[in-house]
């Protein structure tokens, strides 16, 4: 099957590279599955960049909120940068099963990776030899994360691959300022644009009347 012929069926119109109505369904769909995750200040989250935050969006929750998980499937496979995808692959461990799933409703394969054992928060391989044939014989790989504070995963899985690849990603959701160093050789790009404080009480004290109530009805 051809990298354009989506099983996903979508009520919207293709959207452009960045798409504020896009954005905002996608927002909402986040907000409706319960990815906002609280921490306390004695033990905060720690990122993979290194940050510190009492709040963070976990869309590994989307395992168990398929309408919410549809949805967001359906924005991925439509972005303009999937058209000539034909080969996926993933930050391990958290956009496994997405990704897996979106290869599998747009007929494309996936190079299955892993985090180095003893290595490095950026540092990642290949399962199988097979995966690593499948992604450098891809003309247009396209990366898949879930949420980016600085692209440093993104980026330490673009550098399984060649820079002669047409490397682009995409995440649901970009939270924090881009490191440029980050963006060496791949285009990134986002469903979400939103910057989230690592305050909690600084990111609950920003949101409309609408987001927190589908906060509380997610943890009802």
């Amino acid at each position: 099957m051809a990298a354009n012929e989506h099983h996903i069926h979508h009520e919207y119109d293709r959207p452009k590279p960045y798409d504020e109505q896009v954005a905002e369904l996608s927002w909402e769909a986040l907000l409706s599955a319960g990815a906002i995750k609280e921490a306390s200040y004695e033990n905060p989250f720690i990122f993979a960049s290194g940050e510190k935050a009492t709040i963070k969006v976990d869309a590994e929750v989307l395992d168990k909120s398929f309408r919410e998980r549809e949805i967001l499937l359906g924005k991925m496979a439509m972005h303009p940068c999937m058209d000539d995808a034909d080969v996926l692959l993933y930050v391990p461990d958290g956009m496994r099963n997405f990704t897996n799933i979106l290869g599998h409703e747009m007929g494309l394969l996936v190079a299955q990776t892993k985090r180095v054992d003893g290595g490095g928060r950026y540092d990642f391989n290949f399962i199988d030899h097979s995966d690593k044939d499948l992604a450098l014989g891809a003309k247009h790989p396209r990366i898949i994360e879930d949420v980016v504070t600085s692209l440093g995963s993104v980026a330490g899985i673009a550098r399984l691959l060649d820079d002669r690849q047409d490397i682009h990603s995409l995440a649901i959701l970009q939270r924090g300022a881009v490191n440029p160093l980050h963006q060496k050789n791949l285009i990134d790009h986002y469903l979400i644009k939103r910057f989230i404080p690592n305050d909690k009480a600084e990111f609950y004290a920003g949101l409309n009347s609408n987001e927190k109530e589908l906060i509380m009805l997610s943890r009802a």
